[in-house]
């Protein structure tokens, strides 16, 4: 009698420590069959909505026709183009949302004086939109695209305010890109700075 309890005493126990030692090994890996992500750094499709800025893409130095553009700050890529805009050109991106835009603040110089660059391009569902789009922001009164200093995503003390300066904009297919600029220090060669913000025009082609 005693022995046949000493048996299933045994058996008891050994079934325990069995138990545990599966349980135990199910809790050391409480990750398991989840892939885990290549690069944790990447930024998510929330984070980009937002804004976020990305360097992944656009060269922090650009040459375009005879022109240096040295970037502030990496470029910003969002897909909330009303989020990213001011006046008319933000209520009607509420009603045609864009596919993307990419945005930078420069900096080039030439014969000392030195002008502040902004660049932003809009990517549309479609020509037609782009059509629409780049009328709308060729007229004078009625918003634009944000450049990276009026939103305060790229702070430049003492720089000057690109809207209402050199403008310069283009279209191509679905893309529109539009160009903003002023001289820092109050320097002023309109024939100048209408060269710098045409030949910005360039950059356009590392943003998309």
């Amino acid at each position: 009698m005693m022995l046949a309890i000493a048996m299933l005493a045994v058996a008891v126990v050994s079934g325990l420590v069995w138990w545990l030692i599966r349980h135990d090994s199910d809790s050391a890996a409480p990750g398991a069959g989840v892939p885990v992500p290549a690069d944790s750094s990447a930024t998510s499709s929330t984070e980009a909505d937002e804004g976020t800025p990305s360097s992944s893409t656009v060269p922090d130095s650009i040459e375009a026709g005879r022109f240096t553009y040295n970037a502030l700050a990496p470029a910003d890529v969002s897909e909330n183009c009303a989020k990213v805009s001011y006046g008319k050109v933000e209520d009607w991106f509420e009603d045609k949302p864009c596919e993307h835009v990419v945005r930078g603040l420069y900096t080039t110089k030439e014969d000392g004086a030195r002008a502040l660059v902004s660049v932003a391009v809009v990517t549309m569902p479609d020509a037609a939109q782009a059509k629409d789009l780049k009328t709308l922001t060729d007229t004078s009164g009625t918003g634009n695209v944000s450049d990276m200093q009026r939103d305060g995503s790229v702070p430049t003390p003492g720089g000057p305010r690109v809207a209402g300066g050199g403008y310069a904009s283009n279209i191509v297919d679905n893309t529109v890109t539009i160009i903003e600029s002023a001289f820092y220090d109050g320097h002023r060669d309109r024939t100048l700075l209408n060269e710098i913000t045409s030949e910005a025009l360039g950059i356009a082609s590392h943003m998309r």
